[in-house]
This record gives structure tokens, C-alpha cells and sequence, in this order.
């Protein structure tokens, strides 16, 4: 599976770059899978406002995020009842609204949201998601990472309990040992899926980071400290999108920075780009565009 991602500034035109992307993938014959994000969601709007429309030959799903959110903290409540059955009789159970207040929970529910669409769309060829604003779209590609590095001590801390209270928590079996204390695995689990996913952030095959900008100086400058960031995560940019160029446009102060970050320019479409029909008219007209998208 390839996945696309979309993103940058707001207003840049990250939504309408990612249907035309899902729409040419699908014109070459690919199964494409096409999901938005981003909370102020818009892809019906481009498609003309029609949910099912059956001349887009691409599903399109605008996650709900705050049910991803409520479902994590459902099951995180029900799992510190099970473990700590005895807050019950010290009256702190009706602590545990809190989570939903718990920083990183939005960022948390995207996740969350991620990997269910690329388990639903496994079979697919590309999957295409529109990315929410730029700080939020950041601390979701940064949370792998950073969640690992919280791991890290939290297993380091684990160990030493274990080792102060005598406790042996894995048994040999073999040539494999299995872990029997429950805190311990559940923290080598959740290590094992976040450096799954950082590794996949990171391959720049399968994984392709597009950043939308316009030729303009604020969007120029929000795109360089996007790229600066990501390069700290050691996940690279594929390609630099400048959307919404004309030949009137003046690309002189950032033509070295277009230069270094692989730029590709968007003509500004003569119409707007609502509606199927004129989504498919702007791609036959802008061929090269149609391959940029998706290659």
C-alpha cells in the first residue's frame, strides 16, 4: 500500500490536491482509499456536497475524530476498573473523566484513526489523507517518537521495581521467554506498535509526505519550519506541492528554497474546482499534474 499525505497551512488547498490525487490514482487503474483528517472536513464540499456520488470512482471517508477519542477513553476507563478495583471504595472513580482532558488526546485519536483506515483499506493500492492544520498535523507524525522515548523509562522504571521485589516476570519457554507480569507486557506491546509506526512514517517508499504551499511568503515560511520539523523526526518530504501558480507569480525570493525541496507547481485552475466533472476536466488538462499527484 502507498500512503499519501497531504499537508501545510490552512487554506492552501491541501483537500482539493488530495481528491485530484485520489481521482488520478483511480483514472490508472489503482484502488484507492480517500480520508480526511481534519476536523473542519471538506471533501463533500469539492465533490459538490454529494456523499455517495457514484461518478467518483473513490471511497471517501471523513473520520470522526472525537468518536476515536471517546472510544480510547471508554476502554482505557474500563481497563483501570478492572486493575484497580479498589479506587471504588475510596471514591476515586469519579476521577476518570479527567482522560478526556488528558494532553495529546486529539493527536491520540488521529492515530487511532490512521490505523483503522489502513487496516480497512489493506487491500488498496494508495490511501490519501487530508491532514488537519499544521500544529496538530505535526504533533501527530511526532507522537510515535516522543511516545517511545516515554516508554523507554517506563519500562527502565518497571525493571526496577521487579528487581527491588524479587520478582521474576518471564518465564523460559524454549527458546522464546514470556513475560507474566501484565504492566511490563502491556508496555513492551505498546513500544513494539509505536516503533512500528515510526518506521513506517519514516520509509519514504511507501510512505510519501506532500507538503501543500502557495507562492506566497507566510505559506512559504509555515512550509520550511513543517520540513525542519519532520527532518528532526528523521521523516523526509517527498514532495513540495506549490499550489494555485500562475505565470504573474513572483518566485524569485523563494526560488532556492523550491529548488532544494523537490518543487512541483500547481496551475491555478480558470474554474472552480467543484464538482467531479470539473475535477476530471482540470486533470486532462493538466497531465503532468495528474502524475505529479501520485508518483
Amino acid at each position: 500500500m502507498n500512503l499519501l499525505f497531504f499537508l501545510g497551512k490552512g487554506g492552501v488547498g491541501k483537500s482539493s490536491l488530495s481528491v485530484l490525487s485520489a481521482l488520478s490514482a483511480a483514472q490508472s487503474g489503482y484502488s484507492v482509499g480517500l480520508i480526511s483528517l481534519d476536523r473542519a472536513h471538506n471533501l463533500f464540499d469539492i465533490l459538490g456536497g454529494r456523499k455517495n456520488d457514484a461518478s467518483f470512482p473513490v471511497p471517501v471517508i471523513e473520520a470522526d475524530i472525537d468518536r476515536f477519542v471517546q472510544n480510547f477513553i471508554g476502554e482505557s476507563e474500563s481497563q483501570l476498573r478492572k486493575s484497580y478495583s479498589y479506587l471504588t471504595a475510596i471514591n476515586l472513580e469519579k476521577h476518570f473523566k479527567i482522560l478526556r482532558y488528558a494532553p495529546g488526546m486529539e493527536e491520540y485519536g488521529l492515530l487511532l484513526a490512521f490505523q483503522h483506515y489502513v487496516r480497512k483499506f489493506e487491500k488498496s493500492d494508495y490511501l490519501i489523507f487530508d491532514m488537519p492544520p499544521t500544529a496538530i498535523s505535526l504533533k501527530f507524525f511526532a507522537l510515535p517518537s516522543v511516545s517511545l522515548v516515554w516508554l523507554d523509562q517506563l519500562l527502565n522504571l518497571r525493571e526496577e521495581i521487579l528487581n527491588k521485589k524479587e520478582i521474576i516476570s518471564g518465564v523460559r519457554l524454549g527458546r522464546k521467554t514470556l513475560e507474566t507480569d501484565k504492566i511490563k507486557k502491556n508496555l513492551i506491546e505498546q513500544q513494539k506498535r509505536y516503533q512500528m509506526i515510526n518506521s513506517l512514517f519514516r520509509d519514504g517508499h511507501n510512505c510519501r509526505l506532500h507538503i501543500v504551499t502557495t507562492p506566497d511568503s507566510i505559506s512559504v515560511a509555515e512550509s520550511k519550519r513543517i520540513i525542519n520539523f519532520l527532518k528532526d523526526l528523521r521523516i523526509s518530504v517527498h514532495k513540495l506541492l506549490v499550489n494555485q501558480h500562475s505565470e504573474r507569480d513572483d518566485i524569485e525570493p523563494f526560488r532556492l528554497f523550491f529548488k532544494k525541496n523537490n518543487a512541483y507547481f500547481i496551475p491555478k485552475s480558470a474554474y472552480p474546482l467543484i464538482g467531479v466533472q470539473n475535477l476530471e476536466k482540470y486533470l486532462n488538462q493538466n497531465e503532468k499534474v495528474a502524475r505529479w499527484l501520485v508518483k
